[in-house]
């Protein structure tokens, strides 16, 4: 039976880069359907259901993604990476058909939440399994794990509009399963079939207390991203009670002798440091990836298609950094090469917070450029520097440690620049007429100036986390990590 250091990296990192494709592409196609959901779930009198109701088919989602991450770990002990991985592919395949069938807005939404449930193991079970078998070519695998994260959110908001409107919603959906199948198949045939180690020990407590508690969590920063006041108790309860809960987790974990993460993981300084830069960026990255389809669309006035096209030379770029970057993180200290990809990337936002609603299309452009370069030279490259720095054995548990602070900081950013830049375009006379397609005329145009201040300050929400990655970059290892063999 072979083990998981003995099967070919290339096709382990093949199999898993459709399956991240298709989780990554999920959590972005459905955003423009949210409309034509709308209209197919209206009451038989024709009364639309809310937006704020439709929306919990895209929060409930990332609640169940958050929720899960904590078991994956659990999970690749107890049935090992092949089988833990094809299960979450083929469960999350079938949830996808099922919403597509949804007969109601409630069923859709519980189907979303099962399907956010498969969903969230696919990403971090995937990360482990490239890692299990990389070897000292992690740099390069990585950089092929982050080939779909930057595709996939480009082109999800222009391909869920295309099957709105040349087909229907539940395309958003199927269009999961060819991806979903051909990841399953691949994987019975490619996937190492070495096993997990079988009798785990479950902490259930910990498990009552981390995965709803990160649920909280997201539920009241994103409440907070949807405009509610932080005052409202739907931000706060919900945020204060995860809170606790967490902590109470970290606590327990920090005693126990089989917790469900082993958070002393933290104590080794380049993981911690890693760690710590990869959430700054993940906030600042999707901040930016807020602001930039509404600055396209609400300020320049372009349509959807027009502003995928725009944001492309994002993908672009860093498809040519990414190879370079990873060949050099395999090679050199993690100071000799992340801070360039970052200090890029915080040159591009510094750029953006000067925009304005005329600002060059061209010129808009080379800074899309610009920021691709740096986000293929950050991404995967901080991904590797966080695992080579833990032994082998603990890749499982490293690698669902950060895929939470992600997801949680993730949140972060798109809460903390939504609220700012609400107050900052309620601040202005026109700014927020325009943003919600009030005016017309002269009175656009003005609009469109004010507007487009809004958005320059807001880039610098943004800026400035992505200076706090900057500054982190500094602290990475001066010395090249060796990957340390599997132990016992």
């Amino acid at each position: 039976m072979p083990t998981p250091t003995s099967a070919n990296p290339y096709k382990v990192a093949a199999v898993v880069m459709i399956g991240s494709f298709m989780s990554v592409l999920d959590g972005t196609i459905i955003n423009v359907a949210v409309p034509a959901l709308q209209n197919y779930y209206a009451s038989a009198d024709g009364v639309l259901p809310a937006y704020s109701s439709v929306a919990w088919t895209i929060t409930g989602y990332a609640l169940a993604t958050a929720a899960i991450i904590p078991l994956t770990d659990y999970g690749l002990k107890r049935i090992g990476h092949r089988w833990m991985y094809i299960g979450s592919i083929l469960l999350f395949t079938v949830a996808s058909v099922a919403c597509a069938l949804a007969p109601s807005l409630g069923a859709l939404i519980a189907l979303r939440v099962i399907q956010g449930l498969c969903g969230g193991c696919i990403m971090p079970v995937g990360t482990a399994l490239v890692a299990s078998v990389a070897g000292a070519r992690l740099g390069r695998m990585m950089s092929l794990m982050g080939i779909p994260m930057l595709i996939a959110p480009v082109i999800g908001p222009v391909l869920g509009g295309w099957l709105v409107e040349v087909a229907s919603w539940h395309w958003v959906f199927l269009i999961n399963v060819p991806f979903g199948l051909a990841a399953a198949g691949l994987g019975l045939l490619l996937l190492p079939r070495a096993a997990g180690t079988g009798a785990v020990p479950l902490d259930r407590l910990g498990v009552l207390l981390m995965s709803p508690g990160l649920a909280l969590v997201l539920w009241g920063v994103s409440n907070a991203g949807y405009g509610t006041a932080l005052t409202s108790p739907v931000v706060w309860a919900p945020l204060l009670l995860g809170l606790v809960m967490v902590a109470l987790f970290v606590r327990r974990s920090l005693t126990l002798e089989h917790p469900l993460l082993d958070l002393t993981i933290l104590r080794l300084r380049p993981y911690r440091t890693a760690i710590l830069l990869a959430v700054a960026f993940q906030a600042a990255f999707t901040a930016d990836l807020l602001l930039l389809p509404s600055y396209f669309q609400q300020v320049r006035g372009m349509g959807a298609m027009a502003t995928g096209m725009f944001i492309a030379p994002t993908g672009l770029g860093a498809l040519v950094t990414m190879p370079v970057a990873a060949s050099m993180i395999d090679r050199l200290a993690p100071r000799r090469v992340i801070p360039w990809g970052v200090g890029t990337m915080f040159l591009s936002l510094l750029l953006l917070s000067q925009v304005g609603a005329g600002t060059s299309l061209w010129y808009l452009a080379a800074i899309m450029t610009l920021q691709g370069l740096g986000i293929g030279g950050t991404m995967m490259p901080v991904s590797t520097a966080a695992l080579q720095a833990v032994p082998r054995r603990e890749v499982g548990n490293a690698t669902t440690l950060f895929n939470i602070g992600q997801q949680v900081f993730g949140a972060v950013g798109i809460a903390i620049v939504s609220v700012a830049l609400a107050l900052l375009l309620a601040a202005t006379d026109l700014g927020a007429a325009t943003v919600a397609g009030e005016l017309s005329g002269a009175t656009l145009e003005v609009g469109r100036q004010e507007a487009a201040g809004a958005f320059a300050c807001a880039f610098r929400v943004p800026t400035v986390l992505m200076g706090l990655a900057l500054f982190l970059a500094f602290r990475l290892p001066a010395v090249r990590v060796v990957p340390t063999t599997p132990g016992p």
